[in-house]
């Protein structure tokens, strides 16, 4: 396996060909909705989460024509005069009125738009249309500023664009969420392992490890983490 395609496996994207990861997806968004609080468009989730349970067997194609009915109640919910969002808890809408504090009337939406939103973009990225899957993942960062799948996707299509800079960046919001929203605390491994294969890419060779290393203090039995210490290894080993 080449690094650009280890880096699919690594990030986490498209997985027609690989169905263990829709299957993986299955469970990080299940383990999302488990926690969120149930709002406008709730009745969605268990559609979306079928999406990524079938995406191996029903293909891109199909995909995209069962989303578009989710993609379209999402999109009505947005009002002249009423602001929209997206997270998983109380405390987390609480924290956003804060932060957001302009007296703008708002409306909390479930989390399955934006996760509807990221598979959209999640099905452009394993279609290699970057520009299409960045406009997706943004809409769901827009409507979700505290949804981290979002953040790794957009590093994943990134990454395979070759814009490193913006790819680490995106890992590097993933992981801050994840270091100060609870509900997002789950895809701090994957993030880091986005991370170091950025960072390995970049020729940032203990940067990368130390992503890595940190990646597998929560997940230690992580192969594909394993395999890219040993790359990195490999790597210094050549080194003058």
């Amino acid at each position: 396996m080449d690094r650009k395609s280890l880096f699919f496996l690594i990030a986490g994207a498209f997985a027609i060909a690989v169905p263990a990861l829709a299957q993986t997806n299955v469970v990080v968004e299940t383990r999302l909705y488990s926690s969120a609080e149930r709002k406008i468009g709730y009745e969605f989730r268990d559609d979306v989460n079928a999406l990524w349970a079938n995406l191996p067997n029903d293909g891109a194609e199909a995909t995209h024509r069962k989303l578009e009915p989710i993609l379209a109640y999402c999109d009505a919910q947005r009002r002249a005069g009423r602001r929209l969002v997206s997270v998983a808890t109380t405390q987390e809408y609480e924290r956003y009125m804060t932060e957001n504090a302009n007296g703008e009337p708002t409306e909390w939406i479930d989390i399955a738009c934006p996760a509807a939103y990221k598979l959209k973009g999640y099905l452009h990225a394993g279609a290699r249309q970057a520009p299409e899957a960045i406009e997706w993942l943004d809409r769901a960062i827009a409507l979700a500023p505290y949804y981290p799948e979002a953040h790794t996707e957009k590093g994943f299509v990134l990454g395979q664009s070759g814009r490193l800079p913006e790819a680490l960046e995106s890992y590097r919001h993933a992981l801050e969420l994840a270091e100060a929203v609870p509900s997002a605390a789950h895809i701090k491994p994957l993030a880091l392992r986005g991370q170091g294969w950025v960072l390995t890419e970049m020729g940032d060779l203990d940067g990368a490890q130390r992503a890595y290393e940190a990646s597998l203090e929560i997940e230690p039995d992580n192969p594909l983490a394993k395999n890219e210490l040993e790359y990195i290894a490999k790597l210094r080993e050549k080194q003058p």
